[in-house]
């Protein structure tokens, strides 16, 4: 009797179609037991697909006609699920995973190593200002501090002139206001620098400086603590009183508040573009153009106007008598006849 085979539903290699184990994968098929008439239940191994015909002579049994047996395509889609290609696939994926790691893990330790590095020098910077500015409060005052890797400076002001100090190179820097910006005047003959304090968010220094000998003008600067950019706010009569600039100048009145951000009235330069109101001398020439432009069309107005004759023209009598002795003149019709 012929067997017949079938692919094995674990491994996917044909086997024989009633075998309860497989010979390969040796576990179980789910197949149903051949009957007693047939061969018995376990098999030996079958041979593949393609050799199931030249197989069949040997084992004594012939068979009339060879059939080609085909692979169902599940059984196909099994033997193909360890392909080369899928494991090449499979070992790149795990070349670049590794790789990744090893990145992450050399990113993380220069980070501690830069945080390492940047915590010394804050520490150093922080011991190198603190000195300096013990220094500087016995002659004047300390601006702003700032310690961090980026900075590592100090601001300080003596003597109506103001400086910064470098913690890592330990110089100290004169900042001239008017050099960094023509339009920013100090008077360093004079009182030069009067006060200059920090923003609360550290980023600017505000600074009120007299612009005269007589501090009769003051200027009302804004200095970035980074770049060192000076940005003039304001000038005129600068006082500070609760945590606000007020600056007069004019008849007008403007408030800033301790980051240079203006609360309320006009700058001087938008005092400047509106419209002056006119002063007396101005009238009067005003009021003087008027009358001479008023006497100007008049006498336009006379000379345009004609000329009209009141001398009298001798009146012509109505009533005309005419004597009896005078015939009226024949008609046209009389002259005819």
């Amino acid at each position: 009797m012929e067997r017949r085979i079938s692919p094995c539903p674990n491994c996917g290699k044909m086997i024989y179609s009633h075998a309860v184990l497989c010979p390969y994968c040796k576990r179980r098929t789910g197949f149903k037991p051949a009957d007693k008439t047939e061969t018995p239940a376990v098999a030996a191994p079958v041979a593949p697909a393609a050799s199931v015909a030249s197989a069949a002579p040997a084992e004594g049994k012939p068979s009339k006609s060879k059939k080609k047996v085909s692979i169902p395509y599940y059984g196909q889609q099994r033997l193909s699920k360890y392909s080369r290609a899928t494991k090449v696939k499979g070992a790149i994926i795990a070349l670049l995973t590794v790789v990744v790691l090893i990145l992450f893990i050399a990113v993380q330790m220069q980070n501690r190593r830069l945080m390492k590095l940047s915590s010394a020098i804050d520490h150093s910077s922080q011991e190198v200002i603190d000195s300096m500015a013990n220094e500087v409060s016995q002659s004047g005052y300390v601006i702003a501090k700032f310690p961090e890797r980026d900075r590592h400076c100090m601001y300080y002001l003596v003597g109506g002139h103001m400086y910064v100090f470098d913690a890592v190179t330990r110089n100290e820097r004169e900042l001239k206001l008017n050099e960094m910006n023509p339009q920013a005047v100090v008077d360093y003959e004079g009182s030069g620098v009067l006060q200059a304090n920090i923003s609360p968010d550290d980023q600017y220094i505000i600074i009120v400086a007299s612009r005269d000998m007589g501090n009769t003008e003051f200027g009302l600067y804004q200095m970035d603590a980074k770049t060192q950019q000076i940005t003039v706010l304001d000038r005129g009569k600068v006082t500070f009183d609760n945590g606000e600039y007020t600056v007069q100048s004019g008849g007008r009145t403007a408030r800033y508040d301790t980051s240079g951000t203006k609360l309320a009235g006009l700058t001087i330069e938008e005092a400047e573009a509106m419209p002056k109101p006119a002063t007396k001398e101005e009238k009067k020439k005003e009021e003087t153009s008027e009358k001479v432009e008023e006497e100007k069309h008049e006498t336009v107005t006379e000379q345009l106007e004609p000329k009209v004759d009141v001398v009298k023209q001798p009146s012509v009598p109505t009533d005309i008598k005419i004597s009896p002795n005078i015939t009226a003149p024949a008609t046209n019709d009389k002259a005819q006849e």
